[in-house]
């Protein structure tokens, strides 16, 4: 069973924005600050339950869209727009996974001892997520993906994972930029393939 999951591609969140992921029937918010560095929280605010993948990020925090709480890289609070001057108690922090991005991909864990050793060591360039109207164990299996759910083929990473069940993302990556566009338009004609020999298998 592998520690890591592929739920985005790296150029889909751009530095100052948030968005949101499935993994498994969790919500995610992932989010990058100016600095570059990506983050994946539980997608709930701890005040009042709001996505936080719906807030912005200002000054290096990512803040919730309903009340403004502001919370920093590490997921504690750092400001209450209500209460400026108070000192946030440390108690007060969303839910954090480990995050990071390899490959062109942004892979979560929700293991806290997870190693991201176990993540491809390669320059790849994110070309499409596409989902997939197929369960998971059926796509792995049409794609010849091992356990971890990601492998070369043909010049091109592909890896997958399960949103919710009977779902399945695939994300591709090139292996160089000048075939990103061909690898993206692969995408596409293997989810149109997987579907359809899907809706055979179910029939």
């Amino acid at each position: 069973m592998t520690n890591w999951f592929p739920l985005a591609l790296g150029m889909d969140v751009p530095p100052g924005t948030a968005a949101p992921a499935r993994l498994c029937g969790k919500e995610i918010a992932l989010w990058r600050g100016a600095d570059g560095q990506i983050h994946a929280w539980e997608d709930r605010c701890p005040h009042r339950g709001m996505r936080l993948s719906f807030g912005f990020v200002r000054n290096g925090n990512l803040a919730c869209l309903y009340h403004g709480w502001q919370f920093g890289a590490d997921a504690t609070c750092r400001h209450i727009p209500a209460h400026p001057e108070l000192r946030v108690p440390g108690t007060i922090h969303a839910h954090a996974y480990q995050a990071a991005e390899r490959a062109g991909i942004i892979w979560v864990s929700l293991n806290e001892q997870a190693s991201a050793d176990e993540l491809p060591n390669m320059d790849a360039f994110g070309a499409r997520s596409i989902l997939i109207r197929a369960p998971l164990a059926s796509v792995r299996t049409a794609l010849a993906l091992p356990d971890e759910g990601w492998g070369w083929q043909e010049e091109c990473l592909v890896a997958v994972h399960e949103p919710e069940p009977g779902l399945t993302m695939l994300h591709m990556a090139a292996a160089t930029l000048a075939r990103r566009l061909d690898v993206a338009d692969r995408a596409k004609m293997t989810r149109d393939r997987l579907e359809a020999l899907n809706e055979k298998v179910s029939a």
